[in-house]
């Protein structure tokens, strides 16, 4: 989903470079210039930060790059990784409301508590311990497999302590917890790790996002992410229940055709407010519609 920004605040815009599927860090010389929709010049060419140790290039946006909500503003960005010169473009809007995440696993198990029972989830015994790390040199999983997601210790030093995953990293078999122990883990501490919904939460998240701004003129409208909290939960489900099946007419089918259907209904008859004249006023007609009455050109 592209960046989004608040009209007339400050923020950072952001881009990570890959190649061969990996990110890298480019060289300390990175330079960015930015367009307004129709092409002008909105920031001559100037010079950006590279995290050194994660290749993240980021640009610091005043109020001034933020004055005027609009769609498909267009960064472009010059970087030199290994003595080769880059140049990579991606596009951001500026809105009126800007979503985040609302919901955390809790609400899914809330929602349909069966999902705790079939979350992925693994056991191990620890080869080490500190006051916020439980390292076992075993595992095998891709970085931040486990991150989001919970930690207990079932048996040995500091059963009974569950804990939430901040980071894992592969190559050390280091899971990092918050908040800290109150008993360090050791080499006898068995332990079960299970995972979090985030990637599918973020999956689904982008897709009410893309379903907004296919609606048109996504930066017109007025929205707060409370709104979305049931409409997602509804369509997360529906897809966790999607991977869930085994056979054509087994429960998790029914479950998943059951939640899309609630999805569909809770997220068309969410009440918004569309300033759909772009007049920068919200007129009493634009007030409170439903998604379904929304039908606008694209900008």
């Amino acid at each position: 989903m592209k960046q989004q920004f608040l009209q007339s605040r400050t923020d950072t815009i952001r881009l990570t470079a890959y190649i061969n599927n990996r990110p890298i860090v480019p060289d300390d010389s990175v330079k960015i210039t930015l367009q307004n929709p129709t092409g002008g010049e909105l920031q001559a060419q100037a010079s950006a930060t590279r995290d050194a140790t994660t290749g993240e290039m980021t640009y610091a946006l005043t109020t001034t790059h933020t004055a005027t909500k609009g769609l498909n503003f267009k960064a472009s960005w010059e970087y030199t990784y290994n003595g080769k010169t880059y140049y990579e473009n991606n596009l951001f809007d500026v809105v009126l409301s800007v979503l985040s995440i609302p919901i955390v696993d809790e609400d899914l198990y809330d929602e349909l508590s069966s999902l705790r029972e079939v979350a992925i989830q693994e056991q191990g015994t620890a080869t080490a311990g500190a006051s916020g790390t439980l390292t076992d040199t075993g595992r095998k999983e891709a970085d931040d497999f486990w991150t989001g997601g919970t930690i207990e210790i079932i048996a040995g030093t500091g059963e009974g302590q569950r804990r939430d995953v901040t980071d894992y990293v592969q190559s050390t078999g280091v899971i990092s917890v918050t908040p800290n122990w109150v008993t360090n883990p050791s080499t006898d501490s068995v332990y079960v790790v299970i995972r979090a919904y985030t990637q599918k939460i973020k999956q689904c998240f982008e897709k009410v996002e893309t379903m907004l701004y296919n609606k048109g003129q996504r930066h017109s409208l007025i929205i707060e992410s409370s709104q979305i909290k049931f409409p997602l939960i509804y369509l997360i489900v529906h897809f966790v229940c999607l991977d869930l099946t085994k056979d054509p007419e087994d429960k998790w089918q029914v479950l998943a055709l059951k939640y899309w259907e609630l999805f569909q209904s809770e997220f068309n008859n969410m009440a918004v407010d569309y300033d759909a004249d772009e007049s920068g006023t919200i007129e009493e007609e634009e007030r409170q519609r439903n998604l379904t009455e929304i039908r606008v050109n694209r900008a």
